[in-house]
């Protein structure tokens, strides 16, 4: 089943929204949820506001998650790939044995189990006021079809269910939420934080990325993703914009909250979400 996504249409923003560089020749088109986590038919991008430099880099941690935490399961929904002439179909599996032996065994990709990998993290750390690290907290969580996962891996055995990389994944989602903040709101309505990050200048994801604070997100059996505003506010602290991000949410996958900077504006009182109060700091608004 795929759920139809609709993506907003935005002016060129003429200038790279990561290092700032203005020359409209080395500008291309930023897309805020990325290509290949999209169904076909939608797309959502920020025209002209990622230099071509800054676009290879991104391209490259994509990349990774794309391929190594979403690859069958993208397959298995149908969504968009730029190697649509590579596609064959199946997939390699790789077992794990007792024995501590390695096979592989070429599958269909459609009998591989429908799942998807994802992190149940703690709230950003610059919401508790901590240290900046580079030391990710919480758990891998998988969800996905649990009788077709113990039919493929008997007892005994195991199967590699796709590559972790929680720095990849959280400068994903940092590209996302900042890309949508400045698509949405502008560039002057946040002090951004989360550029050196994107671009690999830092590896503090932890201190700007975790976790939602609020109640389980509700079901969304026919959302793909969920992205909006939630605004952070710590003690007697700056206030943050922040983004509520859930990938793949009509599995039930965890909510994100990523900080994106400094609030220079007041967020619009039309965006506020009443399903998103903290459970030990005030947020504010969608």
């Amino acid at each position: 089943m795929i759920i139809q996504w609709h993506g907003e249409k935005y002016l060129p923003f003429m200038r790279c929204i990561y290092c700032g560089e203005d020359d409209p020749a080395k500008l291309t088109h930023e897309h805020i949820i990325p290509f290949g986590l999209l169904p076909k038919g939608g797309d959502w991008f920020l025209p002209k506001s990622s230099c071509y430099d800054c676009a290879n880099i991104t391209k490259k941690f994509e990349g990774q998650v794309l391929r190594g935490m979403f690859g069958p399961f993208r397959e298995q929904l149908k969504l968009k790939s730029r190697r649509q002439g590579k596609k064959t179909g199946r997939m390699v599996l790789r077992r794990g044995h007792p024995s501590g032996q390695i096979s592989e065994e070429e599958i269909q990709v459609a009998s591989f189990p429908k799942l998807c990998i994802g992190f149940r993290w703690p709230i950003p750390g610059i919401l508790l006021g901590g240290t900046p690290t580079n030391q990710f907290q919480g758990e891998v969580i998988v969800k996905g079809d649990t009788e077709a996962m113990k039919k493929l891996a008997p007892e005994g055995l195991g199967f590699r269910i796709g590559t972790v990389g929680p720095l990849h994944f959280a400068r994903m989602l940092a590209k996302i939420a900042h890309s949508y903040a400045i698509a949405r709101y502008g560039a002057f309505s946040f002090d951004p934080l989360l550029p050196p990050l994107i671009r690999g200048e830092s590896d503090l994801a932890p201190y700007l990325i975790g976790g939602d604070a609020s109640a389980e997100p509700p079901d969304q059996p026919n959302m793909l993703h969920d992205i909006f505003r939630m605004d952070s506010r710590c003690d007697d602290g700056p206030t943050y914009l922040g983004v509520a991000l859930r990938l793949f949410a009509m599995v039930g996958m965890p909510r994100y909250h990523v900080i994106v900077g400094r609030c220079l504006k007041e967020g619009p009182a039309s965006e506020k979400r009443e399903d998103t109060i903290a459970v030990h700091l005030p947020i504010m608004g969608r």
